[in-house]
């Protein structure tokens, strides 16, 4: 009996090392003063939106998916894992939409169209983009969103931010807005409608203890257990282990 459990001690160990390597080895995107958020899983951009004010009345996801997905489903840890093989369906709005990681200039008045190939100067466009933020406890942060125009941004399955006036700048924020995160990965689903003039949608948080995804190297779907929120009484190796091991 000694020996069996000597040997399941020493591959637990193992197993251990191998999860808490593969965290090390992932380059996060970080936080804290002007690190603008530049990786991003986004939905394909829509275009002829009707305009802000209309588009923001609109659930694009849940139109697509058939009331499957919501901005509150997809901005949850269960519901931001079907993003990997969702696909939403909009016909009127240039058909069939997929998620799949993208890079935004943090310093380009029109960044919402260029990230996905556009126009600069293309008209009602609508952008989604999820980040995931780990903490590695349980705090409030000020998010701090720049954006031309209509913003709204959905945590953890509730809406925490709707504000349809644009900040003037790429990089101009007019409403920091305190956010409760948990520990461990916290999803945030961000969408913002554009009618005529500039496209933006920026966004750094006053914290320097966040880890975000998209990795660096755009990683996402590859890296979601180690950004996930434990089950109670769960035996594995939290965020919070990774992040002090780290």
């Amino acid at each position: 009996m000694h020996d069996m459990k000597s040997k399941w001690l020493i591959v637990s160990a193992l197993a251990l090392s191998l999860v808490v390597s593969g965290a090390v080895a992932q380059d996060w995107q970080t936080t804290g003063a002007d690190a603008w958020i530049e990786g991003w899983l986004g939905l394909e951009i829509i275009e002829n939106n009707g305009g802000f004010a209309a588009s923001g009345l609109i659930d694009f996801i849940s139109e697509g998916t058939g009331g499957s997905h919501t901005h509150e489903t997809v901005s949850t840890q269960s519901g931001v894992r079907a993003t990997q093989s969702m696909v939403v369906s909009l016909a009127d709005y240039g058909g069939d939409h997929t998620w799949m990681p993208i890079t935004i200039d943090t310093t380009d008045g029109d960044n919402m169209n260029t990230s996905w190939g556009l126009d600069p100067g293309a008209d009602n466009t609508e952008w989604h983009g999820i980040i995931i933020a780990a903490s590695p406890t349980a705090q409030t942060v000020t998010m701090h969103p720049a954006h031309d125009d209509y913003l709204q941004v959905w945590l953890n399955g509730a809406q925490v931010y709707d504000n349809d006036q644009w900040t003037g700048d790429v990089r101009g924020v007019t409403t920091p807005t305190d956010i409760d995160l948990n520990q461990g990965g916290n999803v945030l689903l961000f969408k913002c409608g554009e009618s005529g003039g500039s496209a933006y949608v920026n966004v750094w948080f006053e914290a320097d203890n966040l880890q975000v995804a998209p990795t660096v190297d755009g990683q996402f779907f590859e890296v979601l257990d180690l950004v996930a929120v434990e089950a109670k009484g769960k035996a594995s190796v939290r965020w919070a282990d990774l992040k002090v091991v780290r």
